[in-house]
């Protein structure tokens, strides 16, 4: 059951990957928006049935770990805040896309992922606390999975750097 709502939450977010990338700006920038807005809406709600369908919990383990979970999810909210303006920002400079706008477009990448783990790594311990190693790592694991397919998804619809 647990596999079943990660392979869901998959099939939903890879369906747009037949679109594959364009390099039509007025299309980048629509389907940068729409990204935006799916992720904002539509994402959050899907990501908590699947993450409580993953995690298994059982009603006592899901009274400890929602209330760690939903600071969570507001701290990961902020760094999606950053990294869809990072997005947005190549969105408005592309295909016309200067040395220097590449080098911050980058060095924001990377600071979102680095971010992403130390998130990861903090949530980890106070999972490993509440609940125990197996937990956390599960934990950890469902969020890591759900953001590789994201992360999959995002890059199939946003062109390549030109």
């Amino acid at each position: 059951m647990k596999l079943n709502a990660l392979t869901m939450l998959g099939t939903l977010l890879l369906t747009g990957l037949a679109v594959g990338q364009t390099p039509d700006k007025a299309t980048a920038e629509k389907t940068t928006k729409d990204y935006m807005d799916l992720l904002r809406k539509d994402l959050r709600k899907e990501k908590s049935s699947v993450v409580d369908q993953a995690m298994g919990l059982d009603s006592a383990q899901k009274a400890k770990f929602y209330p760690i979970y939903e600071k969570y999810e507001k701290e990961l909210a902020l760094l999606w805040e950053k990294r869809l303006a990072n997005i947005k920002k190549y969105a408005e400079n592309y295909p016309n896309v200067s040395d220097a706008v590449a080098d911050e477009l980058a060095a924001s990448a990377q600071a979102s992922h680095a971010d992403r783990s130390a998130l990861w790594k903090k949530y980890y311990g106070q999972m490993k606390s509440a609940f125990g190693s197996k937990v956390a790592a599960r934990f950890l694991q469902v969020e890591s999975a759900l953001s590789n397919l994201i992360d999959l998804q995002l890059s199939s619809e946003i062109p390549l750097m030109p």
